[in-house]
């Protein structure tokens, strides 16, 4: 193994020092990839969409241009929520935060800016209609004939709705048979990649903080892989289908710890919960979303703050990773803010030795403590869940609103009495000059016409497939609801018959509703 001397001074620099980890997830993992050779950095990932298709297609295209490996689609909130863009719920809602996505020519069009050819992965945000995201990217990738190869990057992860996000639909045991169904119909079909992410940054996000939402997001997962063994799916192989989206914000090493952390107790839960052999445990996949503590008064200062969060996720061993932009406190990402958040992750993954080495940080002192201290708050928290029944019964009893609540305000207390600094709003704060940061980014214009659009397409969209055959694919959902068949297959059906994400979501309604 020949030593890199790719600096200014010349300096050799190994694939991997130290000794092989205790830990068998983190040996397995340092094995795999030292065997891969440099760079050893994380895919970058864009999770990206607004306006209509078309828009959203234009903007990936962009900066797949500038960088982008793995695509992440952001719906809006009326898709997220199973409404089409003319229902009068959506109103103000279609395409702001996210694209409107509601058919299977929708997931088209947004494919059209993606090279599938080159692309290592794509996915949405689909937590509470999980069956219906996978069905629109799998649809679409098997027509372009890359289904075998594109890995999928779902989120798919509905227990968090209910205390970390709201955009829950279904009861929660409803929402695990749906989440666990688009998982089943992966192992099913071996699809290449992750039709779930357990995510714990929205927990973090919600007021947790990390390490709480960790726990929390490992309980989670128990519930799902509980689930999917009851069905008779193997640990190993439902885990494999299974990514975890963890995160740290504001601490480079305790990020860093965290990332580590994961593998070590999600080795561990497959082992001592799920008896799979210790050589048998499937290399976990993580991905995270690089943070920074952003200040919208001083957008600027992201940047820095940003770059801070890319290194201490690659440092700790994120597979897929994104970066905030500079401008998401104040709007959707500009175009400019999104194309150098990109640059970021390319340049953090390639510059300055960050990547040169596999997990460069394992053996200081001050990692290996802080790393310990995560694994022990983390274990301490699951024996409670777990005690009390697990995430679903937590999840019914509060108790899991509850740690929310606990960890809320830390960092505004921790801000207010001078333990932290945050630059710009508690130390070196220089208001005069505030407009040195800001910035040139600037909102998307004219998104009242894109919403009006966007009504008159679906309208017409209906109109164009209403008929006997949509009606009969929409009752075949409806039928599997009310049993327990597999909901992904009939949703890929009803999509090509023309049918629409609500329509699709009152059938599954529907069902669930007879079998109650």
């Amino acid at each position: 193994m020949t030593a890199s001397r790719a600096n200014d001074a010349q300096v050799p620099i190994e694939r991997h020092y130290g000794g092989p980890p205790e830990d068998r997830s983190l040996r397995e993992w340092v094995d795999r990839r030292a065997a891969d050779g440099p760079p050893y950095r994380p895919y970058a990932m864009i999770y990206t969409g607004q306006g209509s298709p078309e828009m959203t297609a234009e903007r990936i295209r962009m900066l797949r241009e500038v960088g982008a490996e793995s695509v992440l689609l952001a719906c809006d909130l009326p898709s997220q929520l199973g409404f089409d863009a003319d229902h009068r719920l959506a109103r103000a809602q279609v395409g702001r935060a996210g694209v409107s996505c509601s058919t299977l020519d929708d997931m088209r069009a947004i494919a059209d800016g993606i090279d599938v050819h080159t692309v290592d992965s794509v996915g949405m945000l689909a937590n509470s209609v999980g069956h219906v995201g996978l069905a629109q990217v799998h649809e679409v990738l098997t027509e372009r004939g890359v289904a075998d190869r594109v890995r999928l990057v779902m989120q798919n992860d509905p227990l968090k709705e209910f205390t970390a996000r709201g955009t829950e639909l279904f009861t929660p045991e409803q929402s695990v048979r749906i989440a666990c169904d688009a998982v089943g119909y992966a192992v099913e079909n071996e699809i290449p990649g992750y039709a779930m992410t357990v995510c714990s940054n929205h927990y973090d996000v919600a007021g947790a903080g990390p390490v709480t939402a960790l726990a929390i997001a490992l309980a989670n997962g128990v519930a799902y892989l509980d689930e999917l063994v009851a069905r008779g799916y193997p640990a190993t192989e439902a885990a494999r289908r299974m990514m975890l989206f963890v995160n740290e914000r504001s601490d480079l090493f305790v990020g860093a710890a965290i990332f580590r952390s994961t593998r070590v107790l999600w080795g561990e839960l497959l082992r001592e919960r799920f008896g799979v052999r210790a050589e048998d445990v499937p290399p976990v996949a993580l991905m995270g979303y690089a943070h920074g503590l952003e200040s919208d008064r001083e957008p600027l200062a992201n940047v820095a703050r940003v770059a801070i969060s890319v290194a201490a996720a690659t440092l700790g061993g994120a597979d897929y990773l994104c970066a905030a932009s500079y401008d998401e406190p104040l709007r959707v990402p500009s175009p400019d803010a999104s194309a150098l958040a990109v640059r970021t992750l390319r340049t953090v993954g390639a510059e300055h030795g960050v990547t040169n080495s596999v997990d460069p940080l394992a053996g200081s002192f001050k990692l290996d403590e802080v790393q310990a201290r995560v694994e022990a708050d983390v274990r301490a928290e699951l024996d409670r869940i777990f005690e009390r029944g697990g995430a679903v019964a937590c999840l019914h009893d509060g108790y899991i609103a509850a740690l929310i609540d606990h960890g809320r305000g830390t960092r505004q207390r921790q801000l207010d009495a001078g333990e932290r600094q945050f630059i710009g709003e508690n130390t070196v704060a220089a208001p005069q000059w505030r407009q040195l940061f800001t910035g040139s980014s600037a909102p998307a214009p004219g998104m009242d016409t894109v919403e009006s659009a966007l009504r008159e397409r679906i309208v017409e969209h209906k109109d164009k497939h209403a008929g006997p055959a949509l009606d009969r694919a929409l009752d075949k959902v409806r039928v599997a609801a009310a049993g327990t068949d597999n909901l992904v297959p009939p949703t890929r059906d009803a999509l090509r018959a023309g049918a629409t994400i609500e329509q699709i979501l009152s059938a599954t309604r529907a069902g669930f509703e007879e079998a109650a």
